[in-house]
């Protein structure tokens, strides 16, 4: 390990000197040491911030949430349903008349600055996220949980979540880390006139009523953790490394060579040989993420359907998987009960690329990330140009950048990752192509869809979700290309690794050794 195997020790003894990163004393004797290589880190730790993947993982695998999701064991072909949860800060829960939830929480548990978990932290935590996060009233709008007053505090360990009205999805939300627990009265200590909720505190800083204490953070760098004493479980690994890796073939070397215990955001060549490497347990495991092509209908060919069914019968997404992702991305599937996979047929695209008007074929300037796969945008620029789509890739820095020029009518499509925290198809239409989502970066809007938005999420009959179902499949506002697994190679010594619909890590729930 090329930073943290040969300083651990010298890391925890300085932070038992200076302090940093919370409020009670360290202790130099852990249980196990994990080092985890990951492809990137956030800049900021604030749980209120948008910063993309990264973040997303990292404060999904340290929030302390009054519940999880349930999580898929290897081998699963899919993620568990959304309503299965296990306890984590609430012990029990139950669902009033009107579909507001009670819940009582776990007693004794205490951050790492020493306060008692109360219903008050519950309240603060919600109302403070939910006021800075578009994301999270975002979610919340879905769950149908009321944004202006989240939480009532009903005692020192007992909350009521308030709703708007009955919801499929209220629960299930309450998994996401931007529904995660703060210790409030450690927070309201750091805030300013200058700095109200103590977002500068927060962004350098953990106070999550979790199984981990920051003890060092240098941001979009690396992370050390060691096991919080007020956490009311002993986890496996009593300190936690986690640094950036430069390259994913150099992070695979170095678990192989037990010099780090996990890793994960490989090259899919990479990943391939970890499956062969004596002494690995290389998993790919089933997530929510999806790779799709988005059709921007504010640029006038892509605004015909016909043309949009063009581009998805173009698509080969078996040879996509393998040319890009070795085979382990299984080809994209219609959510369509009883529909067949995605046909792969240019003579038909061809033909209806003529009905529209388009016999010479067309231009399309498709934008993706920087970080998007090489060879996955080859495929599709070869297989389109096969039904005279002539193709031009604008690569650019963020996901705001690509929107701004999605919406600008520069792109006529995006190539992009789409995910969403619950995995259910009810919630996927709501979240990715309802009213206000991220569906609108191609411009897509449908009445009929939006008629449907009330009785989705209040939990709709299975008739009602495959009619929404087939609302978008006619219009075909994204082309899915592949699923995209959430890769976890680690010592074969280590075991707990489950699937969950972020893909994150869960620390806590991780047992053995590095070996």
């Amino acid at each position: 390990m090329r930073v943290y195997t040969g300083v651990l020790g010298a890391l925890v003894a300085t932070c038992a000197l200076a302090g940093c990163g919370g409020g009670s004393p360290v202790h130099t004797s852990v249980a196990a040491e994990f080092i985890d290589l990951v492809p990137a880190l956030p800049r900021s730790l604030d749980p209120a911030d948008e910063q993309g993947a990264a973040f997303e993982r990292v404060e999904t695998s340290l929030a302390g949430t009054l519940v999880r999701p349930a999580g898929s064991p290897p081998g699963s072909a899919t993620l568990a349903a959304p309503g299965a949860l296990t306890a984590f800060l609430a012990r029990s829960w139950r669902e009033l008349p009107g579909g507001d939830y009670l819940f009582v929480l776990r007693r004794g548990v205490r951050s790492p600055y020493g306060n008692q978990l109360s219903g008050a932290d519950v309240a603060f935590s919600f109302e403070r996220e939910l006021a800075r996060s578009a994301q999270a009233r975002r979610l919340a709008r879905i769950a149908r949980i009321a944004v202006g007053d989240p939480i009532t505090v009903l005692g020192a360990d007992r909350v009521r979540l308030n709703v708007t009205g009955p919801s499929a999805f209220a629960l299930a939300v309450l998994g996401d880390f931007r529904f995660g627990v703060l210790d409030s009265r450690t927070v309201r200590s750091h805030e300013s006139a200058a700095d109200p909720g103590a977002q500068a505190w927060l962004a350098t800083h953990l106070a999550f009523y979790g199984a981990y204490e920051l003890l060092g953070f240098e941001p979009a760098a690396k992370l050390l953790l060691r096991a919080d004493p007020g956490f009311w479980r002993r986890p496996a690994f009593g300190l936690v490394a986690i640094e950036a890796f430069a390259s994913p073939a150099l992070a695979l070397a170095d678990v192989a060579a037990g010099e780090a215990s996990h890793t994960g955001g490989l090259d899919w060549g990479d990943f391939a040989i970890a499956t062969h490497t004596s002494g690995l347990s290389a998993l790919a495991l089933p997530s929510d993420a999806l790779s799709a092509l988005v059709p921007n209908e504010r640029v006038r060919p892509f605004a015909n359907v016909l043309v949009r069914r063009a581009l998805s019968l173009a698509i080969d997404r078996t040879a996509i998987s393998r040319a890009a992702f070795a085979g382990f991305a299984p080809p994209a599937r219609q959510p369509t009960p009883g529909k067949p996979p995605y046909p792969h047929d240019p003579a038909l695209a061809r033909t209806l690329l003529a009905r529209a008007g388009y016999r010479r074929g067309l231009e399309l300037v498709l934008g993706a990330l920087h970080d998007a796969p090489a060879a996955e945008l080859a495929a599709v620029v070869r297989q389109l140009a096969a039904v005279r789509v002539r193709v031009s890739v604008r690569r650019v820095g963020s996901p705001g950048a690509l929107a701004a020029l999605a919406r600008a009518g520069r792109l006529g499509a995006v190539l992009d990752t789409v995910t969403t925290p619950v995995a259910s198809p009810a919630f996927a239409i709501l979240a990715e192509e309802g009213p206000g989502s991220p569906g609108e970066l191609g411009g897509y809007d449908s009445p009929a869809l939006d008629a449907l938005a009330g009785s989705l999420e209040a939990g709709a009959p299975a008739t009602t979700v495959a009619r929404a179902l087939a609302i978008v499949a006619a219009a075909v506002p994204t082309i899915p290309l592949v699923e995209l697994p959430t890769q976890q190679v680690s010592r074969s010594s280590i075991a707990g690794y489950e699937a969950f619909p972020g893909g994150s890590v869960y620390y806590d729930r991780l047992s053995g050794a590095r070996g």
